[in-house]
């Protein structure tokens, strides 16, 4: 590997969270990390920077471009020889602005869902963004990992971009059911696989048996490992991890997994509970797949007679068509919802827009009306912390109300916290 190896995460969902728990394990066991998401960026957990410091100084959010920020081991020579970056890469990390480095050692691939379609000409389907993402793979170094959902036929087919001077890059597949990789011929080839056995432990594959690595039941935050979006960051996290070291884990290892814990104010699966007996699990989903996900896990946490109340909202930056679809997709997860909007004129003003029109209102007025279609319990609030109070006056005892935060997650977390009188579970 380089002197300063670079793990490279991307992905439609699930980017920050497994960059999170990759980073937090690699500086349990010693390692010296710089950490870039979409949030900032940081040295062994100690902030450096902020998403609004990337806007004012280079106009782009951290992930994208996310090797500006090697620099601190040119400032900290100290930290290179025992240096590792960990880099959250978005869409636009695969635009001009590229990643500014030429390779990574670990090139982490996690899923394709409908996200940003429309905005560019360039990005129309579910195709173009796994076509645009392609850098993840092309990007790997000689002798380097691609570790990638094989249960997800778009990411397996960029496999083919790998170039064939780049090889040997090997492989370490990701999967539940492995239905768009031929996991036989990759096991009896020598190859490994991680996945998940009948108990709940993420396993290491191989042809002749499989290994335990990490019981995913000591983790809190996948629900004794039953909730699939954590299931799936955790499978790519410990892939990404047994690639960085070559296979030879650390002593230590499943301890400092298994101890890893979500940051309260990182907007993944929050949960907060007042004394009324109300619960409000927090989470930043922002497509169809993963706010029905979250509505589906909020439906076990409801107590008897309980419902569960969505607090939801979608960016504008997609088009009216998939807003639509997204509305009509999560309305039966929720028994009621509350529909605020992220552009409401007053914690977000409207700006001129290339692309998607940006209007005060706009996107909450098609978000609810798709969803009213199918679920007619919709109201209409523009701002969140009214909200967020709104649920609070509607929620009863066992009832679970999820609240999707905003981009300032900490303020929404401390909206719920006043709001619900609520604090952390």
């Amino acid at each position: 590997m380089s002197a300063v190896p670079i793990i490279s995460v991307t992905g439609t969902k699930g980017k920050t969270t497994t960059v999170a728990v990759i980073a937090d394990v690699l500086q349990k066991l010693g390692r010296d990390v710089l950490k870039v998401d979409t949030t900032g960026h940081f040295i062994n957990g100690e902030r450096r920077s902020t998403l609004e410091d990337s806007k004012r100084y280079w106009r782009l959010v951290p992930s994208v471009a996310p090797g500006r920020y090697l620099w601190e081991f040119f400032a900290h020579p100290e930290l290179v020889d025992n240096g590792v970056a960990v880099l959250e890469c978005s869409l636009g990390s695969s635009s001009v602005r590229g990643m500014s480095y030429a390779y990574h050692d670990v090139g982490v691939f996690l899923n394709v869902f409908e996200d940003h379609i429309g905005s560019s000409s360039r990005i129309n389907n579910k195709e173009d963004i796994a076509k645009a993402k392609s850098f993840i793979f092309s990007k790997i170094k000689r002798d380097g990992y691609a570790v990638f959902n094989a249960d997800d036929e778009l990411v397996t087919k960029t496999l083919e971009v790998i170039p064939e001077y780049h090889e040997p890059v090997n492989l370490i597949p990701c999967g539940l059911t492995f239905e768009h990789f031929d996991l036989e011929r990759h096991l009896n080839a020598g190859g490994v696989a991680l996945t998940v056995d009948t108990d709940r432990n993420i396993v290491l594959r191989t042809r002749e048996s499989d290994t335990v690595l990490v019981d995913l039941k000591n983790i809190p935050w996948t629900f004794d490992g039953v909730f699939v979006p954590s299931v799936w960051n955790m499978i790519s996290a410990v892939g990404a991890l047994y690639a960085y070291y070559g296979g030879e884990l650390p002593t230590g290892f499943r301890d400092a997994v298994e101890s890893v814990r979500l940051d309260r104010y990182g907007g993944r699966l929050t949960l907060l509970r007042n004394e009324a007996g109300v619960t409000v699990l927090a989470d930043y989903a922002h497509e169809k797949v993963s706010l029905g996900m979250v509505g589906e896990l909020a439906r076990t946490k409801v107590k008897e007679n309980g419902k569960v109340i969505g607090v939801v909202r979608l960016a504008h930056d997609r088009s009216d068509d998939l807003m639509r679809e997204t509305g009509r997709v999560i309305a039966p997860y929720y028994d009621s919802f509350v529909v605020y909007d992220k552009i409401d004129g007053h914690f977000r003003q409207a700006k001129d827009a290339n692309i998607f029109p940006q209007i005060v209102g706009r996107t909450s007025e098609i978000f609810a009306g798709a969803i009213k279609e199918i679920n007619p319990n919709v109201e209409r609030i523009l701002r969140e912390d009214e909200a967020i109070a709104r649920a609070a006056e509607i929620a009863r005892p066992g009832d679970v109300v999820v609240v999707i935060v905003n981009d300032d997650i900490k303020r929404s977390i401390e909206f719920i916290q006043e709001k619900f009188k609520a604090d952390f579970v």
